[in-house]
């Protein structure tokens, strides 16, 4: 009896060997191939941004309302174990704006993943503001996908004074703070569908009334 376990025990042994030295021999997952779990390197060369929030903003000359919702999708290199920059696409959307363009990103990588986000972006598109608002962002990010950050704005955008008989337009500027917090990597990006999916319907809704 104890030379037919000892027997079994070698036939096991001999059938998973062959497996476990496929495992041991197999190439580890390349640095340089892009990650969506966002980490410093030498984990990765280059990471993706999912990221959708919500902001409370001070008013501004023109109006506005307190709640903005945003959505910024891009793509960042880390060109040093502590440093990465890239790029990515903003849309945000209140009540009495939408706007949309690119951004130009910074990171700073601490211990645990950690990291601070400088981020400076531009309207190409709006439906109030004019070219030249620079729209800047410093966030904090204590985990890979969640961050809570402010965002100082600089704005143009068009104001009317009316008298008596017509209205004038003039071009004004004010600056507004935003404070809120994001979320990104997977609850990012479903987050940005759904609210994706949500604003298409309300679009055709309103459509619809007369």
């Amino acid at each position: 009896m104890p030379a037919l376990r000892r027997s079994t025990a070698l036939a096991v042994f001999l059938a998973a060997a062959p497996g476990a030295v496929a495992l041991a021999q197999a190439p580890p997952r390349s640095a340089d191939s892009p990650c969506y779990h966002a980490r410093p390197k030498p984990a990765c060369s280059v990471f993706f941004l999912t990221n959708a929030g919500v902001y409370i903003q001070s008013p501004r000359g023109g109006g506005g309302t307190p709640l903005r919702g945003m959505v910024d999708w891009g793509v960042m290199a880390n060109v040093s174990p502590r440093h990465a920059i890239g790029a990515s696409w903003f849309v945000t959307l209140d009540q009495d704006d939408f706007t949309t363009g690119p951004v130009l990103r910074y990171r700073r990588w601490f211990e645990h993943n950690r990291s601070l986000d400088i981020t400076l972006g531009t309207p190409v598109a709006a439906s109030q503001l004019k070219s030249g608002s620079l729209l800047g962002a410093v966030k904090y990010n204590p985990v890979h996908w969640v961050s809570f950050g402010v965002r100082p704005e600089y704005l143009r955008y068009s104001d009317y004074i009316c008298g008596p008989a017509n209205c004038a337009q003039s071009l004004r500027t004010s600056v507004r703070v935003a404070a809120g917090a994001e979320i990104g990597w997977a609850p990012g990006l479903v987050l940005s569908l759904g609210g994706g999916v949500v604003l298409g319907l309300l679009v055709l809704a309103l459509a619809g009334v007369d």
